[in-house]
């Protein structure tokens, strides 16, 4: 299995959990920082996990659905109500304290 993880909109800011093998996030993670598209990239966690929590989306989105709309790169699966982020995921957590 290859990359998966969800694509998170909170407090008009976007954020990301990849999951995945390390040698494929590390490369991953070094186009995001190379693309002019995003604007101030932060690394809020990275750690081994010992199982994915998004395994069934290559990239899942959570949010506004009139922002789901515009992003042609993600393939929005799911609707949005029916993700269920975990509420007390690090990654929501700077993103609602304003990062």
């Amino acid at each position: 299995m290859g990359i998966t993880g969800a694509l998170i909109f909170e407090n008009n800011r976007f954020g990301q959990v990849i999951e995945g093998p390390t040698t494929q996030i590390e490369d991953l993670w070094e186009k995001i920082q190379k693309d002019t598209r995003h604007k101030n990239i932060r690394l809020i966690e990275s750690k081994p996990i010992e199982r994915r929590s998004f395994s069934m989306w290559t990239m899942v989105f959570q949010g506004s659905e009139e922002i789901a709309k515009n992003l042609s790169e993600v393939a929005v699966a799911v609707a949005v109500e029916d993700v269920n982020f975990p509420a007390g995921h690090p990654l929501l957590a700077a993103l609602r304290d304003g990062g």
